[in-house]
């Protein structure tokens, strides 16, 4: 093989090792901002799905508060009432536990549609309660007999303060719900609350 050949051959696979080695580095230039668009695009869904669990989260935040303060104001302003009838002057109370009432009903509304099924399961008992518990109540207030009167009264007020370690257990699942506590206290029970045949009772 001549020399001349020699130096062809050397040039070919010069210029091709130079046009190779473009191409490679473009290949992996290209490769390498493909990985980081991608690495761009998991960072952005990931701080998106953040931004949406936070705002799920505020909003189940807002609602779970209006649901147990009026659940629990609901409950105050009946056992307010039902003291005052016992005492012989509730004329200026009876207000106050309508427009409570009104208010529990539709806060408890709205988180028909934002609130997990687990708390608005809970809930719903404490509810049952306070419905029960109005009903006697307003049955008293009708009673011209004072001591059917009086033990109708004594009723309701058993009934208001049993719902007390159903509100602790409802507000600890919304704790854990909204991220404010980790897990549920250790006497947390999600079958607390009397039976339907012991709500009859009352």
């Amino acid at each position: 093989m001549s020399g001349a050949t020699i130096s062809v051959i050397i040039a070919i696979v010069g210029v091709g090792g130079t046009l190779a080695s473009a191409v490679i580095t473009q290949i992996l230039t290209q490769r390498a901002e493909l990985q980081r668009l991608e690495r761009e695009e998991r960072i952005r869904l990931a701080e998106q799905r953040t931004a949406d669990d936070q705002r799920r989260i505020d909003q189940l935040r807002n609602c779970y508060v209006q649901m147990n303060a009026h659940d629990r104001h609901y409950r105050d302003a009946m056992l307010t009432y039902a003291y005052a009838l016992k005492s012989g002057s509730a004329e200026t109370d009876a207000a106050e536990v309508t427009s409570a009432r009104r208010t529990q009903r539709d806060t408890r509304a709205e988180a028909q549609l934002i609130a997990s099924d687990a708390v608005l399961d809970l809930e719903s008992r404490v509810n049952a309660q306070l419905t029960i518990a109005y009903r006697r109540l307003m049955e008293a207030t009708g009673e011209s007999d004072s001591s059917t009167r009086q033990a109708r009264l004594k009723q309701v007020i058993d009934l208001l303060d049993s719902i007390i370690p159903q509100l602790g257990h409802v507000r600890a699942l919304m704790r854990v719900e909204v991220t404010a506590s980790q897990e549920l206290p250790d006497w947390y029970n999600p079958e607390i609350g009397l039976a339907q045949n012991q709500l009859a009772d009352y």
